[in-house]
């Protein structure tokens, strides 16, 4: 509390609202009360949703950054692929629960073009390490080629692995196989497919494929 010692005109000591008053060699001081720098708004709802969007997509998106170089490598001149992919996939891949948001995995996309789908995309298990990939093998001519390359992959969700063809298989093959490698058992795997001309330079857009669990 502060002390106003000659009427309301007068020097005061001690704090009276956002001031302090204080003395030194007869002359009296009154000085502000300095901020805490540290102390921080709580988020509002929205910023929460977006910073939530951010974690959740940046934490998918950034493991398979050289997937995204071939799928998203065409929209690259004014941004880098996982950027791209970022603000693709922003509006786009979230659900939205009762208990917060989820990335929508259907919904994500690893790719983007003008290149044709194969069509008739299929997954299977191989055991429990490996997951077969399928397609429609003749649907060159129709704005695809033969040898345009076969991009498959897979994502456990509960052990966070990812996993791709290394074969890099073509159209006309009409089938891949990710290997993960180890076993994978009672997990959620989600799948996606896409392909990539022989120069590089254009891109189909992603096939998601669902997948039964795994329950050997």
């Amino acid at each position: 509390m502060g002390i106003i010692e000659q009427g309301i005109n007068g020097p005061f000591k001690g704090k009276a609202g956002s001031v302090i008053g204080s003395s030194w060699k007869k002359i009296n001081y009154i000085k502000g009360l300095r901020r805490d720098k540290g102390r921080k708004r709580p988020p509002t709802s929205e910023q929460a949703i977006q910073r939530q969007k951010f974690i959740l997509l940046n934490g998918f998106l950034t493991p398979i950054k050289r997937v995204l170089n071939v799928g998203f490598g065409q929209f690259t001149a004014k941004a880098t692929s996982i950027n791209a992919a970022f603000q693709y996939n922003y509006d786009r891949a979230f659900l939205e629960a009762d208990e917060g948001l989820a990335l929508d995995y259907p919904a994500l996309k690893i790719s983007r073009g003008s290149l044709v789908t194969a069509g008739a995309e299929q997954a299977s298990w191989e055991g429990n390490e490996a997951i077969q990939v399928t397609w429609n093998p003749k649907t060159y001519g129709m704005g695809g080629e033969p040898d345009d390359v076969a991009y498959a992959i897979a994502y456990a969700v509960e052990s966070g692995l990812f996993a791709a063809n290394e074969r890099h298989e073509v159209r006309q093959q009409g089938s891949a196989v990710i290997d993960f490698r180890e076993p994978i058992d009672h997990e959620t795997v989600h799948v996606w497919l896409f392909f990539i001309d022989n120069d590089q330079k254009r891109a189909s857009n992603t096939v998601y494929i669902p997948l039964e669990r795994n329950t050997p």
